[in-house]
This record gives structure tokens, sequence and C-alpha cells, in this order.
């Protein structure tokens, strides 16, 4: 097993980031984490072991990089800043890394082709699957992790640092302002929760906010998703405050059986169904389109 390069220090980091020119760009969600212990504890909660392929948005200064390397992973990091590319070129090489410079979201709902082709690469090499570990940048955390839920039934597992009220929305239950999008499909695709929070003082700037360490483990398969659930749900909570009887007018009339069977209400909002009564009403919409 090839070893890595020795370990810079926080200020060697930082002294070597400044001879490239680098400045911390708050738009990028660029916070460092240089805590060995609590590093190691986030990888110990992720699951991650030796020979586990692993994805990571959000490269940074590579401290979490070198962790999951340490234990053994196979790791594609993806980076969009090119000068911390270059330092990680220069810092961090070892066979079982490959360094993606790019941003990890082509747009708001496509993630990145290099990222795409990366992952269909190991698993066209056969590679039991993999799993998504990073210190997440806070403002693409819930459409990168929504997607890669839904459109890559190989994502096994998840560990995530992201800001403390993202993750508090992944595990909110129907009802509440924080119920959304991500939370469906994460609820119906697997089991996850916090298992650690995170104060701000631990990150190189100090983030405005709070942060938590989320976890899933997938226990169903996004191909037993009906297709258009995705769709379904994002249009029916970016209108959150109208009645499915009105969303969905459309697509469902207000005298459909399934609003009976499902003991739902049209005058319901979408942040009352539960994550099983959204998959049976793509279902049932599925089947409507198609008769008709």
């Amino acid at each position: 097993m090839s070893e890595l390069p020795s370990p810079l220090s926080r200020s060697e980091v930082m002294e070597q980031l400044g001879r490239l020119g680098f400045r911390f760009q708050r738009k990028r969600g660029q916070n460092f984490l240089f805590d060995e212990n609590l590093l190691r504890a986030l990888v110990r909660d992720s699951g991650v072991q030796d020979g586990d392929r692993v994805l990571e948005v959000g490269t940074g200064a590579g401290t979490l990089t070198r962790v999951l390397l340490e234990v053994g992973c196979h790791v594609t990091t993806v980076e969009v800043d090119p000068t911390l590319c270059d330092f990680l070129r220069m810092h961090l090489k070892h066979p079982r890394l490959q360094l993606i410079e790019a941003d990890a979201l082509d747009s708001k709902n496509q993630i990145a082709d290099q990222i795409l082709t990366s992952l269909d690469s190991a698993v066209g090499s056969g590679t039991d699957g993999f799993q998504l570990v990073a210190n997440l940048p806070y403002s693409i955390a819930s459409p990168l992790v929504a997607m890669l839920v839904s459109e890559r039934p190989d994502l096994q597992r998840i560990g995530v640092l992201v800001q403390r009220e993202v993750a508090e929305r992944w595990i909110a239950p129907p009802g509440t302002r924080e119920y959304g999008t991500a939370t469906v499909l994460l609820s119906l695709t697997g089991k996850g929760g916090i298992s650690r929070k995170v104060p701000a003082r631990v990150f190189v700037p100090a983030p405005r906010v709070e942060s938590a360490f989320y976890t899933w483990s997938r226990s169903g398969s996004s191909q037993d998703l009906p297709a258009g659930l995705v769709e379904l749900v994002r249009s029916c909570f970016s209108q959150r405050r109208k009645t499915l009887r009105k969303i969905l007018k459309d697509r469902l009339g207000s005298e459909d059986l399934w609003w009976q069977q499902m003991a739902v209400d049209p005058s319901t909002r979408p942040d009352q169904l539960a994550p099983e009564q959204w998959e049976s009403l793509a279902r049932r919409i599925g089947e409507s389109s198609h008769l008709g």
C-alpha cells in the first residue's frame, strides 16, 4: 500500500495556500477542518471501511480526504477552486485518489458529467457501490444529496457535514416547515439521522452557522421509486402554501378514489403528506397518465 505524503500542519497549509494566492470565498462554502480527532470521529461515524469507494465533494485543503485514504478508501474528490486543486496536486498525491477539478453541479438539477463518468466507470469495474462522505459546501448540499439518492441506486451510504438547519430538515416529520423534497426522498430510500453536532469554532474560518454530521444508509432502491416522483414532489413543494387539490387539478381529479383510499383530504397541503403517501400519489398519477 502506497504511503501518504507527510501531513502539513495547519500553519503550513495556510502558508502554502497563501503563497499560491488562495483567498477564502464564502459563496463556495470554504470552511476547513484541521482537528484530527474530529475528522477521525466523522469518518468513524460514516461507517467507511478499507476498500470502500468514496465520493467526496468539496475537498478544501484535503484534511478529510487524507483520513479517508488512511482508512484504505478509494476516493474520488471534487473541488471547484483551481488554487486548492493546485495545492492538492502538490501535497496529496496517492494511487487511490482521483481529483476532479469541477463544479459538482452543472446546473441546479444536474450532477457534473465528470462525476457521473467516474461513478459509472467504478460500476463497470465491478465496484459494489459507493459512499458519499464530505464536508459539503452548504449551498449545494440539498440538491446534490437529493439527486444522488434518487438517481444513483449504487449510492449505499452518506456521511456529510452540513449546516445544522439542513440536517434537521432532512429528518423533519410531515407537517413541519422544515419538511421538504430531500426529506421525502431520504425517508423513502433509507434511514438517516444526526450523529453529532459540530460548533462553528472548529472551522477555519468559522461560519456564521452551526453544523451537524448527517448519516444515512440505503434500505430501499431508487429503481423501485415510481417514475416522476422527484419532479412531482419538487413541483408540489414549490407551491407548498396551496392545497393539493389546486396543485394537482390537471393530474388527479378531486373525485379520484386515491384520496379516499389513502385517507387524504384534497385540501391537504404538500408538507402534510407522509413519504409513503407521496410514493403512492406518484404511482397513481403515473397510472392515470398511462390510461389517459
